[in-house]
């Protein structure tokens, strides 16, 4: 029932109302898809729109779930790079029963969705606090084991990196990976999608100990890129990921002089494609 509610809600945001179809396709274009798949994306997103409210089956495979605990069991808490892939309310809620979870996160537009999120979130235990001055909340919530989720592909408050992704030139936010340099705990890159039975999978792509934070956000970049590439219908593409940052000014919400000194050495990938605790320079 659940996948064909979704797939009316689907097909009426994207083929009736065709609400960003045309940026939706041009995306897609642009990063060497078949825009073809649109409709296959729209009705995963309304599918992820009944899952919100009905709940959805979540796991992780051995492997990830092995990385997360290993990395949790450092004691410093762990930094979720996660993004907008699969269904991430559905990805939170099951971070949340393997970790205290911090979510920062920005409020809706809409004041009657963001009331329905922040609620459904804090139903199943999910703690939240807003970009702006999340630094104190977040590094309190790791020095006491919890993990911090911060998503890594929207357009950062600050002008961030500026890097390739999916064929286009996207401004990268520092601040993942300055809160994990500060805490000195590692910072997990994660991303899901969802099944052919309808269960989301949830995957750790990387694990970084990170000492360099634009060398270590790049490399999440990459991550994800390359996930977005392996499951094209399972990213947000009404996103506008490709505009410029606010001109609000270079050190945002928690960028300071201590960023600069993170930023003096190399980074080391603790796990990911057989990697393990050596280090890595950007070329």
């Amino acid at each position: 029932m659940k996948s064909v509610l979704g797939a009316i809600l689907g097909w009426l945001v994207g083929s009736l109302l065709r609400i960003r179809r045309a940026h939706v396709e041009h995306a897609m274009q642009r990063a060497g898809i078949d825009p073809a798949l649109a409709p296959i994306f729209y009705r995963s997103l309304g599918q992820s729109a009944i899952e919100m409210l009905a709940g959805a089956e979540a796991r992780a495979d051995d492997r990830s779930l092995a990385l997360f605990r290993e990395a949790l069991a450092k004691g410093r808490g762990v930094v979720l790079a996660a993004s907008h892939t699969g269904n991430f309310e559905i990805a939170a809620r099951y971070a949340a029963t393997l970790a205290p979870l911090l979510a920062i996160t920005k409020r809706q537009s809409v004041r009657l969705v963001d009331w329905l999120v922040r609620k459904l979130r804090r139903s199943h235990g999910i703690l939240e606090h807003e970009p702006r001055g999340a630094m104190k909340a977040a590094r309190a919530h790791l020095a006491v084991g919890g993990a911090v989720a911060m998503i890594i592909d929207q357009v950062p408050r600050n002008r961030g990196i500026r890097m390739p992704f999916l064929n286009g030139i996207a401004t990268i936010d520092r601040a993942p990976a300055v809160v994990a340099a500060r805490a000195r705990c590692p910072m997990i890159v994660t991303a899901a999608f969802r099944d052919e039975n309808g269960i989301q999978q949830i995957r750790v792509l990387e694990v970084l100990e990170v000492a360099r934070v634009d060398d270590a956000m790049k490399s999440a970049t990459r991550a994800l890129e390359a996930f977005v590439l392996a499951h094209p219908t399972e990213w947000l593409w009404m996103h506008r990921r490709w505009k410029q940052a606010s001109s609000e000014g270079t050190r945002g919400w928690l960028v300071s002089s201590t960023e600069h000194a993170a930023n003096n050495g190399g980074f080391a990938r603790a796990a990911g494609d057989g990697a393990s605790g050596r280090a890595v320079q950007d070329p």
